[in-house]
This record gives structure tokens, sequence and C-alpha cells, in this order.
């Protein structure tokens, strides 16, 4: 028994002594890190007086060179002048760029003009330069620019030839000769251009006179430009009577070759005026050198006086100055050229 009593107190004895060690070594570890903690903490009071110290130096210099004793504030400057930097570069320029550039971006600034109106306008500009205008012309244009888009010039296919050719044309216009109207070609029974009396069938003289004056129509309508001649029939105050008309019935098939001139019964000088004008005209629309032009027959009948005068029913008489044949020539209307619509 009292072995087993010694050996339990060799064992706590054991126990013990450990303990006692691990307590001493824990206890010199907690000793040693005290120690580097005021060593630690000994340094940093060190490097903060020292920062100090150098803070102080360098604010001395700072406001010797600049005037200003805090350098955090060129600090902060300098990290945004970088954000700055940063920036410009992404747009894709660089600071030289930017600085070269400038006084354009400040007057882009000062007459509001945002990204969108630049890219707009720019190539604007930039084909006005090539075209040698300066900002003053394009200035003093734009009101007249506006009159051409409202006109319709900025959508056709090519403005600038169009513009130039409308100009042309009212240069000429201005240009031409104030009444500057073709001459007539009068034909009359004292040269020889006969009917038979109330016919409207041209004689062989008539016929062959008729075609020498081909050339003389044909050179008239070249000269003024023009594509129409009028036929224009004049009787003299004589009386028609003892014939019934068939004109309105006739004409047509006359007109369209199916009938001779000769089958038209004209029952007044307005009548026989229109016959005699398209038995003429039949003759001209045959002769090449009149090919391409529209030849029109009217009547005067005895209402027009030779020199364009009208009648004062004084003149009953046979006048064979007053029996002729008036050529005229003249440009076709705009109404001419437009298709005739009739609405129901």
């Amino acid at each position: 028994m009292l072995l087993l009593v010694f050996c339990l107190l060799l064992a706590a004895g054991a126990i013990i002594a450990k303990k006692e060690k691990d307590a001493n070594a824990a206890e010199n570890r907690a000793i040693e890190a005290t120690e580097k903690a005021k060593s630690a903490e000994a340094d940093a009071a060190k490097a903060k007086e020292d920062n100090a110290a150098l803070l102080a130096q360098v604010a001395t210099m700072m406001e010797s060179a600049t005037g200003r004793k805090t350098p955090d504030e060129e600090w902060r400057e300098l990290v945004k002048a970088k954000r700055e930097v940063e920036r410009i570069e992404a747009a894709g320029l660089t600071v030289e760029e930017a600085i070269e550039h400038a006084p354009v971006t400040k007057i882009l600034k000062e007459n509001a003009v945002d990204e969108k109106i630049a890219k707009d306008l720019v190539p604007a500009v930039k084909k006005m330069v090539e075209k040698g205008l300066s900002a003053d012309q394009a200035e003093a244009l734009a009101t007249s620019m506006a009159v051409l888009r409202d006109r319709g010039f900025a959508e056709k296919d090519n403005p600038a030839a169009e513009l130039t050719a409308a100009l042309d044309k009212a240069k000429e216009q201005v240009n031409a000769k104030p009444h500057q109207w073709p001459p007539i070609i009068s034909m009359s029974e004292l040269e020889g251009y006969n009917f038979k009396i109330g016919s409207a069938e041209l004689s062989e003289t008539f016929k062959v006179k008729l075609k020498e004056k081909a050339s003389e129509i044909a050179n008239r309508a070249r000269e003024y430009g023009v594509d129409i001649i009028e036929v224009i029939g004049h009787t003299d105050e004589q009386a028609m009577s003892g014939s019934i008309s068939n004109m309105d019935k006739g004409l047509k098939s006359v007109l369209d070759g199916q009938r001779p001139i000769g089958s038209l019964r004209p029952a007044d000088n307005a009548g026989l005026g229109l016959a005699r004008a398209i038995s003429v005209a039949e003759l001209l629309e045959n002769l090449p050198e009149l090919d391409g032009l529209t030849i029109l027959p009217m009547s005067g009948g005895q209402l027009i006086l030779p020199g364009d005068k009208l009648t004062d029913g004084a003149q009953l008489g046979d006048v064979k100055a007053r029996r002729r044949i008036e050529i005229r020539v003249r440009k076709r209307s705009e109404s001419e050229t437009q298709p005739v619509t009739t609405e129901l």
C-alpha cells in the first residue's frame, strides 16, 4: 500500500514540475513579446518623429519655391491631373493634341456646339473649304442655300448641274433683247399666193411658191429655237352665201387624210380661213425641211387687217391684200407639254 502511495507521489511531482517549466517558458515568451512590442512602439514613434521632421523640411522647401506650405495640395492636384490625362487618352487624344486643339474646343464651348452638331457640320465645312468658300461667304449664302433647299435642289441627283442650268437659262432670258419676236411670214394674193374664189384648194402656182418658202420657215424656226408653226388663214369681208357648212363634220376626215380639202364647204369667212390654213398646213407637213416641227392651222377670218389691226367693217369689197396666209413661229408653252387630264 505504501508502495502505491509512493508511486502516485512521484507521478504527481513529475506533472507539477512540467507545469512549472511550461509556465516559466510562457512567462519568458510574454516578457520577450512585451519587450519586442516596446521596441516596435519605440521604432514607430521614432519613424513618426522622422516623418514629421521630413514633412517639415518639405513644407519649408515648398513654401520657399511656391509660396504654399502643404504638399498634400500638390499631391491632390497631381492625382487629379493624372485622372484628366487618362480621360483625354480614353477619348483618343494625346495630351499634346488636346493642348493644340484647346482654342478650337473653347470656340465650340462658347458657341454651344455639342458633339452631334460638330459631327454633322465638320464634313460640310471641309467641303466649303475645298471649294474655296470663306466663312463670311458661307454665312452670306446661308439664306440663299435655304431657298435652294425649299425649291427642292437638295433632293436632286445633281443639284450643282441643275442649278447651273437654271442660272444659265435665267441669264439668257435677262440678256435677251426685249420683245425680240420672230417676224411674221405673210403670203397674200398680191404676191401670187392665190386660192380659187370661195375655195381652200391650192393653185399649182401657190404650191410651188409655198415649197420655196419652206427653207425660210425652217431657218426662222432654227434661228429662234422654236418648234411650233402657226398657219393662219385670213379673208376679206366679202360675204359668203348659198351654202351649208359641213366643217364641223368634215374636218376630222380631212385632217386624217381620208378626204381631200376640196370636200370642205365653209359657210362663212371664219370657216373659209380655217379651211385654207388646213390646206397650207397639209402641204407644209409633207416637206422634209420642216420635219420635227408641229404645224397648227388657225383662222383669222375677216377680222384682222394686215398689220395686226382689227377691221372696222368698212372694207366690204374684193381686197386681195387681205386674202392671205400668215406663218408665225413660236415656242411650245409649258402647258402644252403637260398631259391633259379630265376630272369626272
